[in-house]
C-alpha cells in the first residue's frame, strides 16, 4: 500500500492553478487520515466557503464533502454534515441531509472524527480571510469552534483545503512561527492540500478505496452532474465569482483528468 499512497500523494501535488500546494504538502498525512477514518464510527463533515461578492457558497468543497460522506456511509460509518446559511441550501440540492444547528453537534451526534473540506479557519487575529486577503468575518459562522473543541477533547481531526486560509491548512508563518494572516491557525491532526479541495477529498476517498479494496470513488459523470446542480442552485466559482460549472477557475476537464489518474492508480 505504501506505493499506492505515494502515487496518490503525487496527485495532491497537481497544481494547475498555481495555488502553491507543494508548500502545504505534508508527506504521510494522506495515509494517516485514511487509516484513521477506517476506525471511525461517526464522522462530522463541515464544508462551505462563502464568496463575499456573490453572497453565496462556492463550487469547491460540497462535491468533495459529498464524495467523502458517501464513501464513509458505504463503509458503514455514520455521517453528519453541516455548513453555514450560504451553503446549506446548496448541499441539500445534492440530496444531502444537513444539520442546521451546529453549535451542539459534538454533544448531539457524538462524532468520533471531524473532517473539514474547504471551510474558513480564523487567522491569528481572529479574523476570517478569503484567498485575496479580504476580511469576510461577517459572512462566516464560526464552525471552526467545533475543531477547537474536538482537539481539546482528543477527537481525531482532518483538514482539507488549498489556500492556507482553511481549517487545518495554515503553513506560512511570521518570525515567531505563528501562521500570519490570511493563514488559518486552526490545527488538525492531518492536513491535505491539493489544487482544489474537491481533489484532495477525492484522493482521500481513493485512500479508503485502496485500504478496503472497494470502489468508493464517484465517476466523473456523477461529479459533473453534482457541479451543474450546485451552480443551478446558485453556487459560484470561488476565484472568478461566476455562476458557472468550474472550480477555482479550472474547467471540468481538469477534474476528469484527476479522477482518471486516481482510477489508474487504484486499478479497482
Amino acid at each position: 500500500m505504501r506505493e499506492v499512497f505515494e502515487e496518490l500523494e503525487s496527485i495532491l501535488l497537481h497544481d494547475p492553478g498555481g495555488r502553491g500546494v507543494a508548500d502545504r504538502h505534508l508527506p504521510g498525512h494522506l495515509e494517516g487520515a485514511a487509516r484513521s477514518l477506517l476506525e471511525a464510527r461517526r464522522v462530522l463533515i463541515v464544508t462551505g466557503f462563502p464568496i463575499a461578492r456573490a453572497r453565496t457558497g462556492e463550487t469547491d468543497g460540497p462535491p468533495g464533502a459529498r464524495a467523502l460522506g458517501s464513501a464513509l456511509e458505504e463503509l458503514g460509518v455514520g455521517v453528519a454534515m453541516t455548513s453555514d446559511a450560504w451553503t446549506r441550501p446548496l448541499l441539500r440540492t445534492l440530496d444531502l441531509e444537513v444539520e442546521d444547528s451546529w453549535e451542539d453537534l459534538l454533544e448531539r451526534f457524538e462524532p468520533t472524527h471531524l473532517v473539514s473540506v474547504e471551510r474558513p479557519g480564523r487567522a491569528v487575529d481572529g479574523i476570517y480571510y478569503n484567498a485575496r486577503g479580504e476580511d469576510i468575518t461577517t459572512l462566516v459562522e464560526p464552525l471552526d469552534e467545533l475543531f477547537i473543541e474536538a482537539r481539546r477533547c482528543g477527537l481525531p481531526t482532518i483538514g482539507i483545503g488549498d489556500g492556507g486560509n482553511e481549517i487545518g491548512l495554515g503553513r506560512a508563518v511570521d518570525g515567531s512561527g505563528i501562521p500570519k494572516p490570511p493563514e488559518s491557525v486552526i490545527e488538525t491532526d492531518w492536513s491535505l492540500a491539493a489544487g482544489t479541495s474537491n481533489w484532495a477529498a477525492y484522493v482521500l476517498v481513493a485512500g479508503l478505496s485502496g485500504l478496503t479494496a472497494r470502489s468508493l470513488l464517484p465517476d466523473f459523470e456523477t461529479v459533473r452532474i453534482d457541479l451543474e446542480r450546485l451552480v443551478a442552485a446558485g453556487a459560484v466559482d470561488g476565484l472568478t465569482g461566476k455562476k458557472e460549472p468550474t472550480v477555482d477557475g479550472l474547467r471540468g476537464e481538469e477534474t476528469e483528468r484527476v479522477i482518471s489518474l486516481i482510477l489508474e492508480i487504484l486499478n479497482i
